[in-house]
């Protein structure tokens, strides 16, 4: 991904073919699968599954979804961003792939993700605002 996506979308809105935007500009759809792009968090972060699973308290079933069996709800997505430290670029990319909506400053909830990236809390941590808060936990 090299293009901001604003850029994108005016290429496609001036485009008179989308098979001409299709084709030259490849290299920016998200064709990682979420296994994928796990996998290359984990090599990246030098992390275990183990570890993402005891930090993200998903337990067993952060194996599945790292193994892709299991098709991960938004807020298993957010845990393992929480447990794996990831930024807020990455944490977007990763809802991005999963296809799921990315983090809004103009969600309550999500501000407190947003938050709880930036600062690199816990799940636990994060759970607890979110509590505070009257929102649903992870």
């Amino acid at each position: 991904m090299k293009k901001k996506t604003d850029d994108l979308i005016n290429e496609i809105v001036e485009s008179k073919d989308i098979s001409q935007y299709l084709a030259s500009n490849p290299e920016e759809f998200l064709d990682t699968s979420l296994e994928e792009y796990l996998k290359e968090l984990l090599a990246e972060t030098g992390l275990r599954v183990s570890h993402v699973a005891d930090r993200s308290q998903k337990g067993d079933y952060i194996y599945q979804v790292f193994r892709g069996i299991k098709n991960p709800s938004r807020d298993v997505v957010l845990s393992i961003a929480l447990a794996m430290e990831l930024t807020l670029e990455k944490t977007a990319r990763l809802l991005r792939i999963a296809r799921m909506p990315l983090l809004d400053a103009r969600n309550r909830r999500d501000s407190i993700f947003i938050f709880a990236i930036n600062r690199k809390l816990t799940v636990p941590e994060t759970n607890d605002i979110l509590y505070e808060y009257d929102e649903p936990c992870l």
